[in-house]
């Protein structure tokens, strides 16, 4: 019976297994690229720039993006930031760690912003869920269907 449940458990979560793995890769392959391919500097959020979008039924969408005053290898920078930001989180005047190519500093991140955060976070997460819902039911399968007896 124990070795039917262990079967069970397995194949169940085998996928579950494989997104943590590729989780926890992901992750450890950004903190090196970002160790080795890029230059840390302390900027300033300056102001935000307003874009728009068309969504299906609710019309345009607006979104900001900052703008970031930041030096670079002797050189002052201000650059658009190409990914949204929250502007509440983040209002104008607030200093952000960057991350910028040693070669091309106007291709930077902040440090801070949930896209470059928690890379690999999603996959781990899902994967301790799936395994703890795997677990559930091979204890629940080993309780209610082990526990059964038909008497011949």
């Amino acid at each position: 019976m124990l070795l039917k449940m262990l079967g069970f458990f397995a194949a169940t979560s085998w996928v579950a297994w494989m997104l943590m793995f590729m989780g926890f890769q992901t992750r450890r392959e950004s903190r090196q690229r970002n160790e080795t391919e890029h230059t840390r500097t302390t900027g300033t959020i300056t102001e935000y720039v307003r874009g728009e979008h068309r969504t299906g039924r609710r019309g345009m969408a607006v979104y900001w993006k900052p703008v970031v005053e930041f030096a670079a290898g002797g050189r002052r920078y201000r650059a658009e930031y190409p990914n949204r930001m929250d502007r509440e989180r983040f209002p104008v005047g607030t200093e952000v760690e960057i991350l910028y190519e040693m070669g091309n500093p106007l291709c930077f991140h902040l440090e801070a912003d949930p896209v470059f955060a928690d890379p690999g976070g999603g996959a781990i997460r899902i994967g301790i869920v799936w395994i703890l819902v795997c677990a559930v039911l091979t204890f629940l399968l080993a309780v209610f269907v082990g526990g059964l007896r038909i008497d011949r």
